[in-house]
């Protein structure tokens, strides 16, 4: 029998090492409690939650990992406190810790733990960006029976307790139960939210039946909406296109399709109408859109609607029309068509785009050195 290899261990190193964590949560801790000095650093405060992430994937412990990315994820709140120009920051930040966390808890294997921590981030919500990455990811973390069981225990909770958090809370019971595709639950945390049933929420649950595969459920929840405002209208069209759109009803949904963009002329919409209609037609849609629609500015998303539908002639004048706002737009975007149209044999339509792309896009000059 092999004799077991020794292993020195240090126990100051030992010690330097579960101090660490200590540190990390003890830091944590007096951040979300209000009394950290570095919340009165916001530069200092976002370099340490930055360096906290980066440190816990040193951790080989996976249990550990998990509790710490939840502290973590309880200072998601400070997104909110951040000027304007270093918001997406923060919420990239969080962003980060969030998926970190889904991405661990998919294959750890004690999933009460997991459920525990989500029941926890759940009840302090405060409606951070950070947790509610993962109270969409919850079908990633839980099996289907446990993560319903969270959900009821929560809808339980915030039914007889009061809390100052519970609309920020029943938002991320909606994201919890939307994950899971479960419309009943979803239904329920809506209209707990909003028992008044305005014409927002009606449409959220309808569209909830609908993705589920109910149709006619979300028939009925739609049939109570009654005139839609501006804030509402679009998303009403448009479920109202799909609903058509699936039972077969092609001139309904042409003609609900056509309201919707003529009404909201964004590219989103202009997409759906042109599956809706013939090739013709289509192409006079894309003609008109590029020529009236684009509101003197590119439009990188109707850039990728012409490459992905293959217009190639229209993408080429629309191109030719607004070059020289090229180089301020994101070359990697700008990229991926490209490397598109070369795979497609438009090798000249992408070598234009190229010669127009500028790595740094914040720091680039519209200009035309070709003549």
């Amino acid at each position: 029998m092999a004799k077991k290899k020794k292993v020195w261990k240090s126990n100051s190193g030992a010690a330097a090492f579960r101090g660490k964590e200590d540190r990390i949560r003890e830091t944590l801790t007096q951040i979300i409690s209000g009394q950290s000095r570095l919340l009165h650093r916001p530069d200092e405060l976002y370099e340490f939650i930055a360096q906290t992430i980066d440190d816990i994937e040193d951790f080989k412990d996976v249990r550990l990992q998990l509790e710490l990315l939840a502290w973590t994820l309880r200072t998601d709140f400070l997104s909110f406190k951040a000027d304007d120009d270093e918001r997406d920051d923060w919420e990239s930040l969080f962003y980060d810790a969030g998926t970190f966390f889904v991405e661990l808890a998919s294959q750890y294997d004690d999933k009460d733990y997991i459920a525990d921590l989500i029941h926890d981030l759940a009840l302090r919500h405060v409606g951070g960006e950070g947790r509610s990455v993962l109270f969409l990811s919850l079908n990633e973390v839980l099996p289907d029976e446990r993560a319903k069981a969270l959900v009821d225990e929560l809808i339980a909770t915030v039914s007889e307790v009061e809390m100052q958090n519970r609309e920020d809370v029943l938002d991320a019971l909606t994201d919890m139960a939307d994950a899971l595709g479960d419309y009943e639950r979803y239904t329920k945390a809506a209209l707990l939210k909003d028992p008044d049933k305005s014409n927002t929420t009606l449409i959220d649950i309808a569209n909830e039946c609908f993705v589920a595969g109910n149709i006619e459920l979300a028939k009925q929840w739609l049939g109570d909406v009654r005139d839609p405002g501006s804030e509402d209208e679009e998303a009403y069209l448009d479920l109202m296109a799909a609903i058509a759109d699936k039972e077969g009803r092609k001139s309904d949904c042409v003609k609900i399709a056509m309201r919707l963009y003529e009404s909201y002329p964004k590219v989103i919409n202009l997409a759906r109408l042109c599956q809706q209609v013939d090739e013709k037609q289509a192409d006079t849609l894309l003609r008109e859109h590029s020529s009236f629609r684009s509101g003197g500015n590119i439009d990188m998303e109707f850039m990728q609607l012409l490459a992905g539908m293959k217009r190639y002639g229209i993408l080429e004048q629309y191109i030719d029309m607004y070059e020289k706002d090229l180089p301020a737009q994101d070359a990697e975007i700008l990229k991926g068509i490209s490397d598109e149209l070369e795979k497609d044999g438009q090798k000249a339509l992408a070598d234009h785009i190229r010669e127009w792309t500028v790595e740094e896009p914040e720091e680039a000059q519209a200009f035309d050195d070709r003549d």
